[in-house]
């Protein structure tokens, strides 16, 4: 019988470390990365953030995620009964309509100039609500 070798993450190269972190969610690389801060540097590697996808709104204020030089792709999708309110003509919307409105809009557009001000070579963008 072969003896049992044990191996903790940390041993891995940073390339291997990279690929496992590739497989997760960006809740559980955070995660991940608050356990050593051999971990955190992974997690801050611009070369894991190539691709963000965002299902919520919500989604776009945590501090789950990195937006840097490698960010190709970006991704905001989602749905609400709200956001369908959004697609109505102001003129028929309550003010509480409105302001729901106005939230999500300067949410999203604040999110957005963050992201111009760290991204330059953006290659596809797709921002839509249902």
């Amino acid at each position: 019988m072969w003896p049992l070798l044990t191996m903790h993450i940390t041993q891995l190269n940073r390339e291997c470390l990279l690929h496992l972190f590739s497989f997760l969610d960006k809740d559980s690389r955070k995660s991940l990365a608050r356990t050593c801060s051999q971990l955190h540097e992974v997690f801050e590697d611009p070369a894991l953030w190539s691709l963000l996808h965002f299902r919520s709104l919500t989604e776009l204020q945590k501090d789950n995620f990195l937006l840097g030089p490698a960010l190709r792709s970006l991704s905001i999708c989602w749905h609400s009964s709200r956001v369908q309110v959004c697609s109505i003509e102001d003129w028929l919307k309550s003010a509480f309509q409105r302001s729901i409105c106005s939230q999500h809009e300067s949410l999203v557009n604040d999110f957005l100039l963050r992201v111009c001000d760290r991204v330059r070579g953006l290659n596809d963008t797709v921002a839509r609500g249902t």
